[in-house]
């Protein structure tokens, strides 16, 4: 079979266009990766024809991912997509056969005889965003952000701050949280109450969501996680990356930069050494490891999503060393 990888030259569209190109690979999840998928679903490519089908975490309500049956509501996040992952590995399931793979920003715990794998091919940090009228300072040693979302600091010098927790089932709140030192089960229960919203007996506000800064407008106090990759990739003015970003500004933190040494605003690139960063991946079934044309696009540094590095940075994201390594596993 000719196997084929395409220059960028199509636009990126926020869904397969049109909505009935079915092609042989489908996939859901995280709003983090939904761009830099659409972008390598241009270029990827087998016998001359596109093989991805990438479909975004938000847009209408469902979405059809095959040419019978497969219509269902759209997942939003990395834990919808592996959901939809493992209902579609689910005999008798109402989407099984739907689904091939996964957009997942957050790993898992290793499991070797597990269902699926998590194959990483790009690196991301997460830092937090404000207001760039906010007095809040843009730079926030990593004691000073834990103390904001345990809701032991209301106030920075005076300056009120409210710290925004993202949607449920986002992979970026699963890993910001873990760098804060909580837990959903430890919000629910009322811990954190300036993370809950008034209608559940806290003092905050409804989860936001993710890699939209657009709510920042008005409000000098706010402060959520972005992941940079995305904040990059929606001002790299990129074909089908709707630019979200809105008033927000960046933070660093503990001094260090969410952009590469020598970075320009007009040429934005990741510090890949920054403190929260991590790998984000696409989650497929282990029973379908081998089989084409699941493995020529994601497995080993020689596939042909792992051939695509410059696409990969051009999305704001670094390039996975372990770009298509698949000994990361766990049940779907």
């Amino acid at each position: 079979m000719l196997l084929t990888v395409a220059m960028l030259a199509n636009p990126a569209a926020a869904d397969p266009s049109p909505a009935t190109d079915y092609r042989m690979l489908a996939g859901t999840g995280s709003d983090t990766t939904q761009d830099v998928m659409n972008g390598l679903a241009e270029v990827i490519t087998i016998g001359g024809n596109k093989v991805i089908a990438s479909w975004d975490a938000r847009g209408s309500a469902n979405i059809k991912t095959k040419a019978t049956g497969c219509d269902f509501a759209r997942p939003n996040g990395s834990s919808a997509g592996r959901t939809a992952l493992r209902n579609s590995e689910t005999a008798g399931n109402a989407i099984a056969g739907c689904v091939d793979f996964a957009r997942s920003s957050s790993g898992t715990a290793n499991s070797p005889s597990g269902s699926g794998v998590w194959i990483p091919f790009g690196v991301d940090a997460v830092s937090f965003v404000i207001n760039q009228n906010s007095d809040l300072p843009i730079n926030m040693p990593v004691g000073q952000l834990r103390n904001i979302y345990r809701c032991i600091m209301g106030d920075i010098a005076g300056t009120p701050v409210q710290p925004l927790l993202l949607q449920a089932g986002s992979g970026t709140r699963q890993f910001w949280n873990q760098q804060m030192g909580i837990t959903d089960q430890e919000i629910a229960l009322g811990d954190y109450p300036c993370l809950l919203p008034p209608s559940q007996g806290g003092t905050g506000l409804d989860p936001v969501q993710e890699h939209d800064g657009r709510m920042l407008t008005g409000h000098n106090d706010y402060l959520l996680p972005f992941s940079i990759a995305q904040h990059i990739a929606q001002g790299n003015s990129l074909p089908g990356v709707e630019d979200r970003r809105g008033p927000s500004d960046l933070g660093s933190i503990g001094g260090a930069s969410p952009y590469a040494a020598g970075s320009t605003p007009s040429n934005r690139t990741l510090n890949t050494n920054f403190p929260f960063r991590r790998d984000v991946y696409n989650i497929v079934p282990t029973a379908d490891l081998s089989s084409s044309p699941l493995s020529q696009v994601f497995v080993g540094s020689g596939s042909l999503l792992c051939q695509q590095a410059d696409v990969i940075r051009r999305y704001g994201f670094g390039f996975a060393a372990n770009c298509g390594d698949t000994s990361l596993r766990a049940n779907l």
